[in-house]
């Protein structure tokens, strides 16, 4: 095991993690639970399961992008775990599912990317895929969050 690689990995995704949920205030969470939501969208509890589960698998990636010397995965994969915080700020910092749909639209594009750059590493490719779906599923509910709410 590459310790060197493993401290910087947690402490990125850590970091990410903490940093990202600054955006999400207690009275942005009230306006979340105020919204009109799709009779499809999972609840706020599954949320934070897929938001656990997303933190892992970003670390799994990063490492084993370093354990390859994998430069375009290792930049794509801070790309995307500062992005996904960045949307944070979108929707609840902002409070705007407009914003939310927008920035999720644009945030696919570095995950694909991210999709493309671990293609020759089978685990680390399924659990960008797995990620990738999950994004379209955010893309869904963000634009029936923005058409119910506008």
């Amino acid at each position: 095991m590459d310790w060197i690689a493993a401290l910087v990995t947690i402490s990125s995704v850590v970091l990410s993690a903490v940093l990202g949920n600054l955006w999400v205030p207690k009275d942005a969470l009230r306006w979340f639970r105020e919204l009109r939501r799709p009779g499809w969208m999972i609840p706020f509890q599954g949320f934070l399961v897929v938001g656990l589960i997303y933190y892992v698998l970003m670390g799994v990636v990063l490492y084993r992008a370093f354990d390859r010397s994998d430069v375009a995965a290792i930049v794509l994969s801070f790309v995307v775990l500062v992005g996904n915080e960045a949307w944070n700020w979108l929707f609840f910092g902002r409070r705007s599912a407009r914003a939310a749909f927008i920035g999720m639209i644009a945030f696919a594009v570095p995950v694909l990317a991210l999709l493309a750059a671990v293609a020759e590493d089978p685990l680390s490719l399924v659990l960008v895929s797995v990620y990738f779906a999950w994004v379209l599923y955010d893309v869904a509910w963000t634009r029936a969050l923005w058409r119910l709410n506008s």
